[in-house]
């Protein structure tokens, strides 16, 4: 009896083992994994709203607040480049005055009073003034205003720049979110798929309800991280309508096609770093910068010379009793004249002197500054090189390791159906594939942001064909 009953065990896992290859296909078919890149895969493509990244930097560059007020400021520089061509133009002021005398003054004497002045007074000037010479500050103004125009308009490009680099960030932010869904949504059935199997086994009486228990447990603390992927996708779309200048009404969806980040390739980096000197703005604006502040010290030291002006003028006046402007040569007159006038300041308490100190301070900040700008750019293209260089290193290390560990799933599922493994052997084996797929997209996430990032730190698209 014995012997029949342990032919009858043999003959029956023979059968399951048999059977469990088309089974765990079958299972693998309608929980409809996929390893690697696929993970990324957007499935719903006709969204309402739907952006490319492409054709959502299109739309930062056009409705974003922060670039329209940069192309604001670059305006108001050249405004002010005219502002200081004035001081090279003749400078005409026409004035006037009109008085009425509601009681005239008069003068007493033993004669009797008399009228000093007449009811009504008029007077007009109209005078033109032409800097000659005011110690080179005209000149040093005109061209500080030049270079603050052309620093603007650099500026407008940096902020672009930036707004572009906010914006596929945010992308892959929400891409990566997209994934995380798909991960924890697989985490999710696999929990719920076990809790059948092992519910399954305990109403066979081969499994306990401890076990029940427990899988149950492992499904409730599934449901959070699917929650908060969810939650993330939709506040990375908010985010982005915020910077696309959008209501949070409005639709807008993300949609992408990824390429094989392992196929993308980039310069070395001496030459990124070249290609960094020659498309950063920051690193003319500091070089005009520099300039300015030489320019600005100029300004300064040209109130120690002084200036000479050239005038000429027309002055009238004339009294009436009448209300009307009295033209008659007996009570008006016309004057003209025409002069150079010096202003040399001999003492105004080391005013100057101050000043002057103050712009070549000034100055030594603008190097300064330059070279930290020049040192900081190099450090920002060193680090997104070596942030992409170690994504690409995890990507390789983590991408055969999902089909992997979706076998090592399957098999565990056969074993533990025979009473091969143990529920800790199967809660193993599913926390190793949720591992590796965590660990994969966050490695295909970093690779890509870390690609846009240098993009930002070179000035320009560094990926090669």
């Amino acid at each position: 009896m014995k012997r029949i009953l342990s032919l009858a065990i043999i003959f029956g896992m023979a059968i399951n083992m048999f059977a469990a290859p088309a089974a765990a296909a079958q299972n693998k078919t309608q929980r409809k994994q996929s390893g690697g890149i696929d993970l990324f895969a957007l499935k719903d493509t006709n969204q309402e709203g739907a952006l490319t990244m492409d054709e959502a930097v299109a739309l930062a560059m056009k409705d974003n607040t922060t670039i329209q007020v940069a192309r604001k400021n670059a305006e108001i520089y050249a405004q002010q480049v005219r502002q200081y061509w004035s001081s090279v133009y003749p400078q005409i002021v026409a004035s006037g005055s009109y008085t009425r005398a509601l009681r005239g003054q008069e003068i007493i004497t033993s004669m009797g009073s008399f009228k000093m002045s007449l009811d009504n007074a008029a007077s007009a000037s109209l005078e033109g003034t032409l800097v000659l010479w005011k110690g080179g500050a005209v000149r040093a103004g005109i061209r500080a205003a030049e270079l603050a125009s052309q620093s603007g308009y650099l500026q407008l490009e940096e902020t672009q720049n930036q707004i572009k680099d906010v914006v596929t960030t945010l992308c892959f932010g929400i891409i990566l979110s997209h994934a995380l869904i798909q991960v924890q949504q697989e985490n999710l059935n696999i929990a719920k798929d076990h809790l059948k199997e092992i519910t399954s086994k305990y109403k066979q009486g081969l499994a306990s309800d401890l076990d029940v228990l427990n899988q149950k447990v492992k499904v409730s603390n599934s449901e959070p991280p699917l929650i908060q992927a969810l939650n993330s996708y939709d506040l990375g779309l908010l985010t982005l309508r915020r910077v696309l200048n959008k209501d949070p009404q409005d639709p807008l969806s993300l949609t992408w096609q990824l390429q094989d980040v392992l196929k993308i390739k980039v310069p070395g980096l001496e030459e990124l770093y070249k290609m960094a000197e020659e498309n950063r703005p920051e690193l003319v604006i500091a070089d005009l910068n520099v300039k300015a502040a030489e320019e600005q010290v100029k300004i300064a030291k040209a109130d120690h010379y002084g200036s000479i002006a050239a005038f000429a003028n027309l002055t009238y006046s004339g009294t009436s009793d009448h209300i009307m402007i009295p033209v008659e040569s007996h009570n008006s007159s016309w004057g003209s004249n025409v002069g150079l006038r010096v202003s040399i300041p001999l003492f105004e308490g080391f005013r100057v002197d101050s000043l002057v100190k103050q712009r070549k301070l000034a100055y030594d900040q603008a190097l300064l500054q330059a070279r930290d700008t020049e040192r900081n750019i190099r450090i920002e293209v060193k680090r997104s090189w070596l942030n992409f260089n170690e994504a690409k290193k995890r990507i390789l290390a983590t991408k055969g390791t999902i089909e992997e560990a979706r076998k090592n799933l399957d098999r565990t599922n056969i074993r533990y159906r025979n009473g091969l493994a143990s529920r800790l052997d199967l809660d193993d084996s599913a926390l190793l594939l949720h591992d590796a797929e965590l660990q994969y997209v966050q490695a295909v996430h970093d690779a890509f942001t870390a690609v846009s990032n240098l993009n930002y730190a070179v000035g320009k698209e560094v990926t090669q064909k």
